[in-house]
């Protein structure tokens, strides 16, 4: 399973995926960053700083999973899956004495791995930029629910990639996951523009972004349609992903 994973990342090291997920963990925070420069936040009194600090957190937590991760976790999946039969190497891997369901689990392991970088980069960058331009930290309260929070977001994460994944190993391409991540996205936005009310929340789609408006925000969650929501969706799409994998022609 080891060999599985090296071997995945070696790919990834090839191509231009991982270098995205490094910029999409530093996007939002530099360009708070920035926004926050032009607007003079050094007339921000010192007591308030902290306030102002944590206000941040929540901007850039809150429009990454809104605007970037959707898109970019659906082209990381489907890349994964896909590139074997975009350059024509599936009937080569499927030729290793390797079991295709150890080369699967090999495969979203390492998607997982990705998502969990992307997300620790984030929170680097975030608190890191922050301190520089504030010259304070918010206590430590803050920080270990904001790790807390970032926890629940990745695990809901890794309950919607079967989606994507499934749409790359039918359509053998990166295209047409990447739609329904913009797709998603757009969904998300109208649905919790005005807050994570309990209609949105029937909605899997959201799950990622349920922890960061109930723990910073304190809008109510309704745990019951949330974990319903999420065991459904991830038991349904990767029963999916599992038997077209494992009845999918090789090419």
């Amino acid at each position: 399973m080891l060999n599985i994973i090296y071997s995945e990342f070696l790919k990834l090291k090839k191509s231009y995926i991982l270098i995205i997920a490094l910029i999409s963990g530093i996007l939002m925070p530099g360009m708070k960053v920035i926004e926050n420069i032009k607007n003079d936040s050094s007339a921000v009194p010192l007591s308030d700083r902290e306030r102002f600090f944590q206000y941040d957190v929540f901007d850039i937590d809150r429009m990454s999973i809104l605007m970037i991760y959707g898109i970019i976790f659906c082209l990381i999946a489907a890349y994964v899956f896909s590139r074997e039969y975009t350059d024509k190497t599936s009937n080569i891997l499927y030729t290793y004495p390797i079991s295709k369901g150890k080369i699967f689990l090999g495969k979203f392991i390492t998607i997982y791995i990705v998502i969990i970088f992307v997300y620790l980069i984030q929170m680097v960058a975030t608190y890191l930029g922050l301190y520089i331009q504030w010259g304070v930290l918010p206590s430590i309260k803050f920080i270990s629910k904001d790790i807390k929070v970032n926890i629940y977001s990745v695990l809901l994460q890794f309950l919607l990639i079967p989606i994507p994944v499934l749409i790359a190993n039918i359509t053998k391409n990166v295209i047409f996951p990447i739609v329904y991540g913009l797709l998603g996205d757009v969904i998300v936005g109208l649905l919790l523009g005005s807050g994570a009310n309990i209609y949105s929340q029937f909605c899997p789609l959201t799950l990622p972004a349920l922890p960061f408006y109930h723990y910073h925000k304190g809008d109510p969650i309704d745990f019951i349609i949330t974990i319903g929501s999420a065991l459904i969706t991830f038991c349904l799409f990767m029963f999916l992903c599992i038997y077209h994998y494992d009845n999918a022609d090789i090419e």
